[in-house]
């Protein structure tokens, strides 16, 4: 009874201590684990941290813009035309493009005539009108303009004239109708402001001639005191 009691303890030890064995280094595995993962998020996290001056983003330079331009398409066939002015000013947008303002400018008729061979008989005469859009743009970057050049003249159709300018106020005023009472309106203006230049030039001159004088005058005075 004894022996058996006694061995029964004995195993009872060994599977205590097996057991004890077994787990310790299964929470240390554990406990090593956390500290590997912490240890792991810790350096990715200052690895990923940067120190950016505020300078940095002052010192860039500044990219230089165009002055006002005007893409000017002209064509004698109406629909194409329209379609392809539709076409730049939705690309000029897309690309972030101001487009200031898109006008058609009153169409222009031309009489064309054919003559027969070796004649000055006239075999057949026809009527083309020239229609023309405009789309102004402004403030465009320089870094943009060669991609949006280049973009329009690869789609650009037969029978359209596409031309690039300056904006000019003369362009713009070719959109309206001209009014003959405006029109002598203006010449008087300019006329009117050309007499007040040539007055104020005439008052200058004699300004100058008038000072001239008394300068010569003083000198002579001068000249006779030290006499």
């Amino acid at each position: 009874m004894f022996a058996a009691s006694k061995t029964s303890s004995l195993v009872h030890a060994s599977r205590a201590s097996a057991s004890a064995f077994s787990s310790t280094p299964l929470a240390k595995t554990s406990l090593s684990k956390a500290h590997l993962a912490s240890r792991a998020f810790s350096i990715s996290a200052s690895k990923l941290k940067t120190f950016e001056p505020d300078y940095l983003d002052s010192a860039v330079p500044e990219i230089p813009t165009y002055p006002p331009l005007n893409i000017q398409m002209k064509s004698y066939n109406f629909d194409v035309l329209e379609s392809y002015q539709s076409f730049v000013h939705n690309t000029a947008e897309n690309m972030g493009v101001d487009v200031q303002e898109t006008w058609a400018t009153p169409a222009k008729s031309y009489k064309v005539s054919t003559f027969i061979e070796g004649s000055t008989r006239v075999k057949s005469e026809v009527n083309l009108n020239m229609f023309e859009r405009n789309v102004h743009v402004v403030n465009l970057r320089t870094i943009d303009a060669p991609v949006l050049i280049d973009t329009i003249r690869a789609a650009l159709p037969q029978s359209v004239h596409l031309t690039f300018h300056e904006h000019q106020v003369e362009f713009e005023e070719e959109r309206w109708i001209p009014d003959p009472f405006i029109n002598s309106l203006r010449e008087e203006l300019y006329s009117g402001e050309e007499a007040v230049e040539k007055e104020k030039e005439k008052r200058m001159a004699a300004t100058a001639a008038k000072a001239a004088r008394k300068q010569a005058a003083l000198l002579e005075t001068l000249q006779e005191d030290d006499d």
